[in-house]
């Protein structure tokens, strides 16, 4: 059953597509001119399409949000879902090929039928993705209710250093860390999050009484517009992350990653909260030149799902930047080290889990270049961009890494290698990660003077440390990984 407005809607319509299809089909089958005769079996073919074709597109998930915004990564499923409804029309023709007002019914139809859906249907979803992002998108914040109480106060309208800071996701392997400095260093912290993974990163911390935690979802609009009140700054962490993750939940993580962001940033503006900090990823980048560089104002060429959902989260908070509003990008780099929520599905993680616990790791293909930086520092990254001036990171997009920490896969094993020695080092050709990238941070150290603290090594010795030390008593358990079942 179709649960979703945009799905009922992209129902009815994929239905007056199948009808056009049938009459284009056969208007091309006849030059333009259907003969009487044949009319019978254009409304046989027609009504039988209706009936098959949305039956076998909704069997395919084809209404569901996340193909609102169709990828060029999402048309070989189209092609599968439109090759397997005519494939069934054709058989059910055979079956019936003897009924009256199906006799000498033209073969041809049905390879016309197939190819005219699969364009009309491809070209309605993408239309649905450029009206999002190029016309929807000018409407602008959506307006407070007239009996809410805006939280605009000295703090809010001018460049002092915020004291109450809402952050979404802090559950997370980034946010268990976050709250934690915010905390020491004396803020007041709300966190909102869904809790996916349980809440044993952040269940230590309900006695702090400067710590207040709320179960809910960021989709929640109505509940996140009372969230914000007296709130100076937000952090949005909530996303599902990571392209395993993403692929198996599609719906859930646009959801999250970008409609998500969309609805808070737009209430933010609205709320006159001019701090909004975004973590966005340099998996964005995706395919790069590896002789390049990549700085922030270099073009996006993703090769996954995960960054495709972060760079059109990216482009609606671009949009509401202006004077009165000042959001922050922060485009990570792969992330490692140690966390309260742990993660081992992390390229530095996972190698050194698996050399602890395996004594050999797998390297796919290996000349893929990565930034890295550790879980730590992406937490000071975004401290620094909290306390400094508006004027300085209002309204800007800033990498999070390290020049010095740009490395290929291979070299990752070989460092892994070099701190647990009896590890066996497998390099696998033909099975490559096509993303590759190395990435300029001069930026943020001009700007913020970010510099990072930890280095790879770190991260695979104080893992290394944590497991011998029995800190994981089961390394395989899901809370570990983001993979969404």
């Amino acid at each position: 059953m179709i649960k979703n407005k945009s799905g009922l809607i992209f129902f009815v319509l994929d239905i007056g597509l199948i009808i056009l299809s049938c009459f284009l089909a056969f208007a091309l089958r006849f030059d333009g001119q259907i003969p009487q005769a044949r009319l019978d079996n254009l409304f046989v073919f027609t009504f039988l399409a209706v009936i098959a074709t949305p039956a076998v597109f909704y069997l395919f998930d084809l209404y569901k949000v996340s193909w609102s915004y169709l990828s060029l990564t999402d048309l070989p499923i189209i092609i599968k879902g439109v090759g397997v409804a005519t494939l069934f029309l054709g058989t059910l023709l055979y079956i019936s090929r003897n009924h009256p007002l199906l006799v000498e019914f033209p073969r041809s139809i049905i390879f016309l039928y197939g190819i005219l859906l699969f364009f009309l249907v491809s070209g309605l979803r993408f239309f649905k993705r450029i009206y999002w992002q190029l016309i929807r998108a000018k409407s602008g914040s959506p307006r407070p209710k007239e009996d809410q109480v805006l939280p605009i106060s000295s703090k809010t309208l001018n460049d002092n250093k915020p004291k109450n800071i809402l952050i979404t996701g802090g559950a997370g392997y980034i946010g268990s860390v976050l709250i934690r400095k915010l905390l020491e260093k004396g803020y007041n912290v709300k966190v909102v999050d869904k809790l996916l993974f349980g809440n044993n990163s952040i269940k230590d911390l309900f006695n702090n009484l400067n710590f207040k935690f709320i179960q809910a979802d960021i989709l929640d609009s109505d509940f996140m517009s009372k969230s914000l009140f007296n709130i100076d700054a937000v952090v949005n962490l909530a996303a599902i992350v990571g392209e395993a993750a993403c692929l198996s939940r599609k719906d859930l993580a646009l959801k999250t990653n970008y409609l998500g962001s969309v609805y808070l940033v737009r209430l933010c503006k609205s709320f006159g909260i001019k701090r909004f900090i975004q973590a966005s990823t340099c998996s964005a980048y995706g395919q790069q030149d590896n002789n390049n560089v990549v700085p922030e104002p270099s073009r996006l060429f993703p090769v996954d799902f995960y960054g495709e959902t972060k760079i059109y989260a990216e482009r609606e908070i671009i949009k509401l930047m202006d004077d009165n509003f000042n959001p922050t990008i922060l485009r990570f780099s792969t992330v490692y080290g140690l966390s309260p929520r742990m993660r081992f599905d992390l390229v530095v993680n996972t190698l050194t889990k698996k050399a602890i616990k395996d004594k050999e790791i797998f390297i796919f293909g290996g000349e893929q270049w990565r930034p890295l930086v550790h879980v730590d520092d992406v937490v000071n990254s975004i401290i620094l961009a909290l306390e400094a001036p508006l004027s300085k990171i209002g309204n800007q997009i800033f990498n999070v890494g390290s020049n010095t920490e740009n490395y290929l896969i291979s070299q990752v094993g070989e460092m892994v290698k070099e701190y647990i020695p009896d590890v066996e080092i497998k390099t696998l050709q033909g099975i490559e990660d096509k993303r590759s990238y190395k990435v300029d941070f001069t930026k943020i150290e001009k700007v913020l003077n970010f510099k990072n603290q930890k280095r790879v090594k770190d991260g695979i010795i104080e893992i290394r440390d944590a497991i011998n030390s029995s800190r994981f008593p089961d390394l395989e358990n899901k809370i570990y990984y983001n993979h969404l079942a």
